[in-house]
């Protein structure tokens, strides 16, 4: 897929829910706020860094670009609400991660991360047809357990004792979802 078709790539998710490609333009004062909030990014590695316009285009420009990533802005009703990502695929074993996000705390706890999971995987298994989709979550992160668990993700492992969170040691929880 060249960047031309990359960019219009657009998923409809279920309701007022769509997937599209990220790109530069998409790069708002809102998105950059999600990314420096605390409670947005508390349970990703992401709370380690300051974000600004500048680093936010980089790494839009970087994954669209990509050949091996995909990085998609979650919108409801054609407002920007956060962001899923299936990436680094590795074409070879047909196998990738996705990480998300969002980051508009007014759509927190409506079941959107869920729709979304699911339409990243479908696009993922048949689309991209891929065997294996993992993911990862701090195991205190009790919401992305649930919305893990509910797209059919199963436990594989844990690295122990891996992430240091707000002074205490927990496990990283290793997920994946295998096409049969």
């Amino acid at each position: 897929m060249n960047k031309i078709e990359k960019e219009k790539l657009e998923i409809k998710s279920n309701g007022s829910i769509k997937l599209r490609i990220l790109n530069k333009t998409d790069i708002t004062d809102k998105y950059v706020d999600w990314m420096n909030d605390y409670e947005v990014v508390k349970f990703t590695e992401q709370r380690f860094h300051h974000h600004d316009k500048s680093k936010i285009k980089k790494f839009v420009i970087e994954k669209l670009l990509s050949e091996n990533d995909f990085l998609f802005g979650i919108y409801f009703k054609n407002e920007h609400i956060g962001n899923i990502k299936i990436g680094p695929i590795n074409w070879r074993y047909k196998n990738s991660e996705i990480s998300y996000i969002i980051g508009n705390k007014d759509f927190w706890n409506q079941g959107i991360a869920t729709k979304v999971i699911c339409s990243i995987l479908d696009f993922g298994f048949n689309q991209l047809k891929l065997y294996r989709i993992t993911a990862g979550y701090y195991e205190n992160n009790l919401s992305s357990a649930k919305v893990l668990k509910k797209c059919g993700f199963k436990i594989e492992g844990y690295n122990y004792n891996e992430i240091i969170f707000e002074g205490k040691r927990y496990n990283l929880v290793r997920v994946a979802k295998i096409i049969k």
